[in-house]
């Protein structure tokens, strides 16, 4: 009488190489999501809650005396308006000026006048401009601030909003604006992005080799 034999076991399909990659693939892909899109949040964040660069500006008097505001230059690319506002609660607008896109400016113009470079929207009244109005430079979205002195101005230095300084230091001290929907946060956003789309691709390569597992 022979011996009884086992039956032979079916030994289930393997499944192909890159579909064994999809677990540790797939945690891989949201640990390097969730840490790039945390670590952008965070810049967009603290770039969010800084406060936007402008320009140093000042007064220096004319051959007359009469007020010439300047601009630093690495500010003055960026001026698209220069106003006179009254002080107090009013804030009316007694003088101002908008920039002609794309002309060149050195980042000087005596008060109440219309450079070559400009155009005038609201032109100067009768008289000086009071002492206490506020010069506001703007390049559209954020703005230097000078109050207007009383008396005259003192030759040789820069009046600005700290006291008077030397040209040479006015010069070299400062920087541009910040831009108008600013670049800074161009390339944190699109690494967030790609953060985003990595952790739901590893998400679903975790799903997917899940579902394989329980139907295995």
């Amino acid at each position: 009488m022979p011996a009884p034999t086992a039956p032979p076991v079916l030994a289930l399909p393997r499944d192909p190489r890159w579909v064994r990659w999809f677990l540790p693939t797939g945690i891989t892909a949201m640990v390097v999501g969730a840490v790039a899109t945390g670590l952008m949040a965070l810049v967009l964040m603290v770039t969010m809650m800084s406060d936007p660069a402008t320009p140093w500006v000042g007064l220096v008097p004319a051959a007359d005396g009469a007020p010439t505001l300047v601009v630093q230059r690495e500010g003055a690319r960026g001026v698209t308006e220069i106003s006179v506002e009254a002080g107090g609660a009013s804030r009316d607008v007694l003088w101002s000026i908008d920039r002609v896109p794309g002309a060149d400016w050195d980042g000087v113009v005596p008060i109440g006048t219309v450079p070559p470079a400009f155009r005038q929207r609201v032109p100067q009244g009768e008289g000086p401009l009071p002492a206490g109005s506020t010069i506001v430079v703007t390049n559209g979205c954020y703005a230097s601030y000078l109050t207007m002195p009383r008396g005259t101005l003192e030759p040789g230095v820069v009046t600005t909003e700290d006291g008077p300084v030397l040209p040479d230091e006015f010069s070299s001290d400062g920087g541009g604006f910040t831009p108008c929907g600013s670049a800074d946060l161009d390339v944190p956003l699109a690494i967030a992005g790609g953060g985003v789309a990595l952790f739901v691709v590893g998400l679903v390569l975790l799903v997917v080799s899940a579902a394989r597992r329980r139907t295995a």
